[in-house]
């Protein structure tokens, strides 16, 4: 290797230092180091056919003193200018860059950086040019050591101002504000930046403040640091390097960052993988299996994202189940409670009044008939209230269980809609019920079960109007094959956030506690509507209160079987 005192150094290879004087050849090594470059760039120009060498085996070459001669002797003291007609586009842009260029490298392992760096600035320090070298206090010590080795005088390149050093941390630290770059602060870091190197021909900057905004997970930042450089080139002209380790841009979701980061430079460097192969056949073969690898990656992504996608609707139905069993163990426990409260309530009352008639006879001795029959009558209104009760939870069980059946028979619709309303109308002195049906109006259904869909909604309707008040029920014949049965309350309606749950399973629509009841009558009406081949809707009047219409066919099926309840 050339000493840096030596005049092959300073770009003049004589006999007095040749290696190749006694030999004839050099080696790769030796001419780098003859160069000041790389060997990287050795091996570029190899490729490139612009330095002929004799090969003794794959990566062995001997190039002859005469080739070197040739080619250097035109150019002597100009080594950028060997460099040109030496180098591929990297290395030429690289040693010779134009006042405005911003060049971008990408690199894997440092060495490759430090060698990069000095191609870049190595030929400014030697012509006489400027420099500025803004690195991290690890990568400034390399590139240093580097241009001892290639022959560069840094001490009298620092004391003549030509060659200036920051810290690219602190550097960075003094522009940005709120995580991102000042526009007039970093304007101001470049005048003082070329101001401090003087007065020359050229200057050329290496910086990698952008690497460290990236490394932070600063992107935005970076790319408005790397645009604001080419904001600022026209009043400060310069050529830059910037530079990236490649394993910042890992994965797929920094491509764009990547895209962007290049297209806010003149060239691009890529990284030692494929810019350090000596032959043109290998580069291609890199690029292909770079192609492949990218082809691969995109397969891969797609299947991992569509696994993904997968797993994330699994995960929202487990959600949606956990929070639906969640829901139903809360309807669960809250009906357990109504349901208990409702059941004791009527037992409570029987026991009560039989209680009372038994203390009084016991007490007196004596029956008293008129005390007895309204006890009677008490004991027998709670029995058929628990009777109901009992009947609506058997209901829902043989509704889940598929064994709720009619027993469809030819009824006379008018006389069972005129009792019902007869019995119902004994229980309530304050509410007002008419009836308006035909004389007679035969269809097929199962009685027993529609007068059970009635007395539903009428005591919901006498329940849900509590100040009394006006219930009209319609019996009507609309079509030749259809039945309606409405029934209509002027009471206190549904709220209407409420109104599409009120046939669901234990559905309360108003929680006082004086009209609470199990949520269930509802429930099992459409059910039984349903067996009937019908539906029940309600209606909400725009003078208040609810109207619940039965549609039903004529002739309902003889026996049909409910499905289990969703």
């Amino acid at each position: 290797m050339a000493n840096p005192s030596s005049p092959a150094a300073a770009g003049h290879p004589t006999a007095s230092y040749d290696p190749a004087e006694q030999r004839g050849y050099y080696s790769v090594s030796e001419v780098a180091a003859l160069l000041g470059v790389s060997r990287v760039s050795i091996w570029r120009w190899i490729s490139a056919g612009r330095l002929p060498v004799s090969r003794l085996g794959h990566r062995t070459v001997r190039i002859r003193r005469e080739d070197v001669d040739r080619i250097v002797r035109p150019f002597r003291g100009h080594r950028a200018q060997t460099a040109v007609l030496l180098g591929d586009s990297v290395s030429a842009l690289a040693l010779q860059p134009r006042s405005k260029d911003h060049l971008v490298m990408f690199y894997d392992a440092e060495p490759f950086l430090i060698d990069s760096v000095v191609e870049f600035i190595a030929p400014a320090l030697k012509s006489g040019d400027r420099v500025a070298l803004v690195a991290t206090p690890r990568h400034r010590a390399g590139v240093e050591e580097r241009l001892l080795t290639a022959g560069v005088d840094v001490q009298t390149a620092r004391h003549q101002g030509r060659y200036v050093v920051k810290d690219a941390s602190r550097t960075l630290s003094r522009f940005m504000v709120a995580g991102s770059p000042d526009p007039a602060r970093f304007e101001d870091v470049v005048r003082q930046l070329t101001a401090d190197m003087g007065r020359g021909r050229e200057v050329r900057i290496f910086g990698e403040m952008v690497a460290l905004l990236v490394a932070q997970g600063n992107a935005n930042a970076a790319l408005r640091l790397e645009s604001l450089w080419n904001q600022v080139q026209p009043k400060y002209p310069f050529s830059l390097l910037c530079a990236y380790p490649m394993r910042e841009f890992r994965g797929n979701a920094l491509t764009q960052l990547l895209a962007d980061a290049c297209s806010e430079h003149s060239s691009v460097i890529p990284t030692e993988t494929y810019s350090a192969l000596p032959e043109h056949d290998d580069r291609l073969r890199e690029v292909t299996a770079l192609q492949q690898k990218a082809a691969s990656l995109e397969i891969e992504v797609a299947e991992r994202r569509k696994v993904e996608e997968q797993l994330q609707r699994a995960l929202a139905d487990e959600r949606a189940a956990r929070d639906e069993a969640e829901a139903a163990l809360r309807l669960r426990d809250e009906f357990l409670s109504i349901a208990s409260h409702e059941l004791r309530t009527p037992i409570t009352v029987v026991g009560a009044q039989a209680q009372l008639m038994l203390r009084r006879l016991e007490r007196t001795g004596e029956f008293d008939t008129e005390r007895a029959v309204q006890a009677l009558r008490s004991v027998g209104s709670q029995a058929d209230k628990l009777a109901r009760l009992v009947g609506q939870l058997l209901d829902v069980s043989r509704i889940d269980s598929g064994k709720l059946q009619l027993e469809a028979t030819r009824t006379d619709l008018a006389q069972l809609v005129q009792h019902t309303v007869s019995a119902t109308r004994s229980l309530t002195d304050e509410h007002r019920i008419s009836v308006a049906t035909p004389n007679s109006l035969e269809g097929r259904v199962d009685p027993l079960r529609l007068e059970q869909v009635l007395t539903n909604l009428l005591d919901n309707a006498i329940k849900y109007s509590p100040n009394g008040g006006a219930v009209e029920v319609v019996l009507r014949q609309p079509t030749a094959t259809l039945i309606e049965l409405s029934i209509r309350d002027h009471g206190m309606g549904v709220a209407p956030e409420k109104r599409h749950h009120i046939f669901e399973r234990f559905y309360q629509a108003h929680e006082e506690p004086g009209n609470r009841g199990m949520g269930l009558g509802l429930f099992v009406s459409r059910q039984i509507v349903e067996l009937h081949g019908g539906h029940i809707t309600a209606e909400f009047p725009e003078d208040g209160g609810t109207r619940f219409v039965v549609r039903l066919p004529l002739l309902a099926p003889s026996i049909r079987q409910s499905a289990a309840a969703d």
